[in-house]
């Protein structure tokens, strides 16, 4: 199946935050078929560079494959080096310095990301998270790659978001500077930028701040944060870039490290079974929150679904984001 994959990619599914939604698991491995972790909390797999250049994870409803190493076998330099994604655990929010080499398994929201069911997001150091790191020099395209795969093969995907957060190394960068990075000052920002593939190679992007400096204040995702991907469209894969206004000669000198737990995309089959029992066409989609505003796109917590169809009629129903 992986000669398939231009780009790489990341997790699975489980239990749906919000109808018709197929949500990333860490807690379902396919390759490796176990996850252990070592005493930093960072998989033991990491500099495996031979069995792991990908990771897998899935369910009967598909699957998510993960870059880890985008350069292929062989190329961990020895057990030094990684890119793409790295599973990880624990709530480590320390400044570890010099050694974040060995301790980059930290994450600032405290762990990995659980949906409640008022449909907030939380921290839980006891789940699973993902650790990215985008490398500007790997060879063979960006590091930081995810595609779906779903049930009956088929390789093209709608993303719908994902969550995402601070990694503590390049969140202490911008906070108070550490090696080449210098702290931030007015108007600095670190971006994720996330990049939707189609079929025809075509990209379209969506870009979220990780941390700014603004009026005064330096403000930061340091909490699962959702990420809202749906305007990428229908996609074969989607990659991740990371930009920062603090460069050099070699380009970002903050570190480039981030977090993401809970990929989204939507399920396809249940729209089209909901729309085959009804036996019409949509013509649009709108979401009402509890405070009446309406939305093309879901809004954090309960939305009303309002389905109109070309024949004039409509259908609401009740989902949690």
């Amino acid at each position: 199946m992986k000669k398939f994959f231009t780009f790489a990619a990341v997790a699975l599914m489980a239990s749906a935050a919000w109808s018709g939604v197929i949500t990333l698991d860490l807690n379902k491995p396919l390759n490796p078929t176990s996850l252990e972790y070592n005493n930093n909390g960072i998989w033991t797999g990491c500099y495996n560079d031979i069995d792991y250049t990908w990771l897998e994870f899935g369910d009967a409803n598909g699957e998510f494959m993960l870059s880890h190493l985008i350069d292929g076998e062989g190329a961990s330099w020895g057990g030094y080096y990684w890119d793409g994604f790295c599973p990880a655990i624990g709530g480590d929010q320390a400044e570890h310095a010099s050694t974040w080499t060995t301790q980059f398994g930290g994450c600032m929201a405290g762990g990995g990301c659980v949906i409640n069911d008022d449909g907030t997001a939380s921290a839980d150091a006891s789940q699973p998270y993902l650790v990215g790191y985008y490398s500007s020099w790997a060879y063979e395209g960006p590091s930081n790659q995810v595609m779906f795969v779903d049930k009956d093969g088929n390789t093209t995907f709608k993303p719908a978001g994902v969550y995402v957060c601070n990694h503590p190394w390049s969140y202490y960068d911008c906070q108070h500077g550490g090696g080449a990075a210098t702290a931030f000052a007015e108007g600095d920002h670190l971006d994720l930028i996330a990049v939707g593939v189609t079929p025809n190679r075509e990209e379209k992007t969506v870009t979220i701040k990780l941390v700014e400096f603004t009026n005064g204040q330096l403000k930061a995702l340091n909490d699962w944060t959702y990420f809202d991907l749906s305007s990428l469209g229908e996609v074969e894969s989607v990659y991740f870039t990371m930009t920062s206004t603090d460069e050099g000669s070699y380009g970002m000198n903050t570190a480039a490290y981030f977090c993401m737990d809970k990929f989204q995309v939507e399920d396809e089959a249940v729209t089209a079974i909901e729309t085959s029992k009804l036996g019409k066409t949509v013509s649009s989609v709108k979401y009402v929150n509890l405070a009446g505003q309406t939305s093309s796109k879901p809004f954090n917590g309960v939305n009303v679904v309002v389905t109109s169809y070309t024949d004039g009629t409509t259908t609401t129903t009740k989902v949690m984001k």
